[in-house]
C-alpha cells in the first residue's frame, strides 16, 4: 500500500526530517509554553478553536482551516476556546 491513513490522537507520522503530531484539547486546556529550536512549526486547527500566542507578545485565534507557522525558535503557547483538535508539524531545520 503506497498511502497511510491514520487518525488517532498522538504521533502519526516520523521520519528523519519531520514529525506530525495530532492533539486534542476540552475548552480551557492549555499547552504550556515551550519551543522546538531546530525546527520549522506548521500548526493547524482541525476542529474548534484555538488561541496560540507567540512569545507571549503575538497571539492567534485559529478556525479550522486556518494554518499557523513559524520558526520553532519562538515560544509558543495555547489554549482552547472550544474544544479542539489540531495537528503539529514539526521539520527539521
Amino acid at each position: 500500500m503506497v498511502g497511510n491513513v491514520k487518525n488517532e490522537i498522538g504521533v502519526l507520522f516520523s521520519k528523519d526530517n519531520f514529525m506530525l503530531i495530532k492533539k486534542k484539547l476540552k475548552k480551557d486546556e492549555k499547552i504550556e509554553k515551550h519551543n522546538h529550536e531546530n525546527e520549522e512549526i506548521i500548526f493547524t486547527v482541525l476542529k474548534g478553536k484555538v488561541e496560540v500566542f507567540l512569545n507571549e507578545k503575538e497571539n492567534h485565534i485559529l478556525v479550522p482551516g486556518e494554518i499557523l507557522q513559524f520558526d520553532g525558535i519562538n515560544f509558543i503557547s495555547a489554549v482552547a476556546i472550544e474544544d479542539s483538535e489540531f495537528s503539529v508539524t514539526l521539520i527539521k531545520k
